[in-house]
């Protein structure tokens, strides 16, 4: 007989068998009794945030390193709404994630009692479970029912399979109630799978009888491939087919920058010469796990026909001009490559190069005087090695970094789509936590601008607690560069306090003599002064938290951000138009 085990341990077993080896989070009154229960675990490692936002950025990180869901604990109310904002772009960005609150005892829910983080008398202290319905793919209240297990196991299922959070909500006294614990000898079903299997089998046959027929394809991987699981296997299909290989800015990396295959990144009418042609020409795009937003289409100028297009999703695919509604990318793909692997010939690959590899745009060779966008960040670039996990704030950094060429095995987190300021700080430390448990050794790159770092500083703080060496390059351009360039150039709403001295913050945070932690800064207001800083080996070699700053022109923007926005306001224009109120 398996006997009994607490449901907080239950809880954290299940997530552990994932493979999971850490979580986030905040303590507040309402969890402590559970987190008591995660600490008798020494297969999981707490890691406490310095705040619920923060706490969920690190989530957000280290599933996007970790390929399996991040777990965020908080407490009732003011926790977990301070957790949302960085929930919701897990949730647009399909970047797993479990958050797990804790609530008030069923006694004192039931009372409505009038107890801290409520509004009013007589509430209904479930309010807040509503609240994360938008954000959320599936939840569950464990009111200490006969089912509880298999509602903790319903639901971590769903968060690994959809790639998008799921809300766990445990009341105080339910943390330690006994579940059976021979449930935990059943494994979690986490296999993507196709409902309609007639559905799938369809797509795989037209598709590759596309495959076999196109005169002149190309593969287009976008990020939510990479999200889903399915990385492995568009490199795979490059590998076996020899089609000419594209990324999107949010799907970067997707596909190793060195093959011979890789043709550059496709960003509609913003993309460097060449690529956006090569896309658009192609008889046949299998273009996989796409993203469609504005900053992942050029402002929408994407220019792809039904006709030349095979689309496939995470909720549907699509052939030419007929919908599959309701089938994942994830078997289909993974059928596609054993096909063509087993049996080449009969769909006329692998092809040869049909056409001119595209190289990539160099925009500026700079030697010295004042550093400039369109140097710097295809100068970082030239910086990574392999294995590195690079960072990209939102803001001039993710409309920068798309230039830069990655060597192979390169990680790449950027929130274009959500772009919330301030993320990659938080997402850093998940992302350090993540990197340690991987079997190579990564350095991790921050590029973050001095306004976005303002928002979420304190967890360079947790940095230095746990141990991490960061590289962090603080990019100060003299405010809100970004929505300089949207709007108000000189407008103050786009100004921030540049009273900062980025140059004693790792000492601040505790990085310094008495503490027995070293760091070392930098500051860079020179192409001479940043290429000495890039060949110095102690820096290279990331042995301590490291903060790099460099400045740039207020009014200097990447090329990217200012195309798109031309597009992008071209675009309102005609919809202004077109409106009827």
């Amino acid at each position: 007989m398996a006997g009994s085990i607490s449901m907080g341990q239950y809880l954290f077993k299940r997530i552990a068998q994932l493979g999971i080896e850490h979580i986030f989070g905040v303590p507040g009154d309402f969890n402590l009794a559970l987190l008591d229960e995660l600490f008798k675990l020494p297969d999981l490692k707490w890691l406490g945030a310095c705040n619920e936002l923060n706490a969920a950025y690190a989530a957000d990180g280290y599933a996007r390193i970790k390929g399996l869901p991040g777990v965020l604990v908080t407490t009732y109310a003011v926790g977990e709404l301070s957790a949302m904002n960085g929930v919701a772009g897990a949730y647009a960005e399909h970047a797993g994630m479990i958050h797990i609150v804790g609530m008030p005892s069923r006694s004192v829910q039931k009372a409505r009692l009038l107890i801290h983080h409520t509004f009013e008398p007589g509430m209904d202290q479930a309010i807040y479970v509503k609240m994360s319905e938008p954000i959320r793919k599936m939840h569950t209240v464990l009111m200490g029912g006969e089912n509880t297990a298999q509602e903790i196991d319903r639901v971590i299922e769903a968060c690994v399979k959809s790639r998008l959070p799921v809300y766990i909500y445990v009341p105080l006294d339910v943390a330690s109630l006994p579940l059976d614990a021979g449930h935990l000898e059943t494994p979690l079903d986490t296999t993507v799978r196709n409902s309609d299997a007639n559905v799938e089998d369809e797509v795989v046959r037209v598709t590759l009888e596309a495959i076999k027929k196109a005169k002149n394809p190309c593969v287009l991987g976008d990020v939510l491939a990479i999200r889903h699981g399915g990385k492995e296997l568009t490199q795979k299909l490059v590998d076996v087919t020899r089609f000419p290989a594209y990324a999107t800015p949010l799907g970067k990396g997707i596909v190793d920058e060195t093959h011979p295959c890789y043709n550059g990144l496709y960003n509609g009418s913003v993309s460097f010469e060449g690529v956006a042609k090569g896309v658009e020409d192609s008889d046949l795009v299998l273009n996989i796990g796409p993203l469609l937003s504005d900053s992942n289409t050029g402002g929408f100028s994407r220019n792809i026909q039904d006709s030349q297009l095979i689309y496939l999703g995470h909720d549907y695919c699509k052939i030419h001009d007929k919908l599959y509604p309701d089938v994942h990318f994830l078997p289909i793909l993974k059928r596609l490559v054993e096909e063509l692997e087993k049996e080449p010939a009969r769909y006329n690959v692998p092809r040869a190069q049909f056409r001119t590899k595209i190289e990539q745009t160099l925009l500026m060779d700079l030697k010295s005087g004042p550093i400039k966008q369109d140097y710097l960040w295809q100068r970082l670039g030239r910086f990574l090695r392999p294995h590195d996990i690079v960072l990209a704030e939102s803001g001039t950094a993710q409309f920068g970094m798309p230039d830069a060429f990655f060597p192979p095995s390169t990680a790449y987190i950027t929130q274009t789509f959500w772009s919330s300021i301030g993320y990659t700080v938080g997402a850093c430390l998940g992302a350090c936590v993540a990197a340690s448990t991987l079997p190579h050794s990564s350095r991790i790159i921050l590029l973050v601008g001095e306004g976005s770092l303002q928002m979420t500083v304190q967890e360079i703080g947790s940095y230095i607690r746990f141990g991490y060496t960061p590289i962090i390059f603080v990019i100060n351009n003299g405010g809100y560069s970004i929505e300089r360039a949207i709007n108000g150039p000189k407008q103050g709403y786009n100004d921030v306090s540049m009273l900062w001295d980025h140059g004693a913050m790792l000492e601040f945070f505790g990085a310094r003599e008495e503490t027995g932690v070293k760091g070392r800064s930098y500051s860079c207001r020179s192409v001479e002064e940043l290429e000495k800083v890039l060949g110095d080996k102690e820096f290279v070699e990331a042995g301590v938290i490291q903060v790099c700053e460099v400045f740039l022109d207020k009014f200097d923007y990447p090329w990217r951000l200012t195309g798109q926005l031309v597009i992008g306001r071209a675009l309102a224009v005609k919809m202004a138009k077109e409106y009827t109120p």
